[in-house]
């Protein structure tokens, strides 16, 4: 069944949507949270569930649910009623403290869980090891660069505020070969 065009909406909205739904899946979330995102966060004014359910052609349970999550993950907020009294929505405005929340919520505890399965490997023998194929200096190289990416993020998520702009100067600094050599503080640290 072919999609029925809205004449109202923008093709390069609809295109814009899809490439952040994309990025959104390739960090872990859903497409349509990308997608639910982008209209609500781009709007004049807080968009209902009807409004994207039209505006997206999907169904209303899906619609339901990606709400649900994207409230749970505070990238969106309630916005009050319509005149319909349906709930409407507003994208959260402060998008580095967004970024941020996320980083707590997610990233973090999933770095965590490699730092602790990563400490078995580390446990093992060398002999053993080296019984099992396994390059004892690789497995340590893996710890200095889990520990570097857990200070990074340490580093980002410690911050209670800023701007995007600052959030993305940040990560830059401390993301790129050169980030580390201006800053020594930020340097990984031998395996021990």
């Amino acid at each position: 069944m072919k999609k029925k065009e809205d004449p109202r909406l923008l093709p390069e909205l609809e295109e814009f949507a899809s490439e952040v739904g994309q990025f959104m899946e390739y960090w872990g979330f859903k497409k349509v949270h990308g997608l639910i995102w982008s209209h609500i966060y781009l709007s004049q004014k807080p968009l209902d569930a009807t409004e994207l359910m039209r505006r997206l052609q999907i169904s209303k349970a899906l619609v339901s649910i990606s709400l649900k999550e994207l409230l749970d993950f505070a990238v969106i907020e309630e916005a009050g009623k319509s005149e319909r009294g349906t709930r409407l929505y507003s994208a959260r405005e402060d998008l580095g403290a967004t970024i941020l929340d996320t980083l707590r919520r997610r990233e973090r505890k999933m770095m965590a869980r490699i730092r602790t399965s990563h400490s078995l490997l580390e446990r093992l023998e060398a002999d053993e090891l080296e019984f099992h194929g396994i390059a004892q200096q690789k497995v340590a190289l893996l710890g200095m660069l889990i520990r570097l990416v857990e200070q990074s993020l340490d580093h980002m998520i410690k911050r209670q505020n800023g701007s995007v702009f600052e959030l993305v100067g940040l990560l830059s600094q401390n993301f790129s070969l050169g980030g580390f050599a201006k800053n020594p503080e930020n340097s990984p640290t031998e395996p021990s």
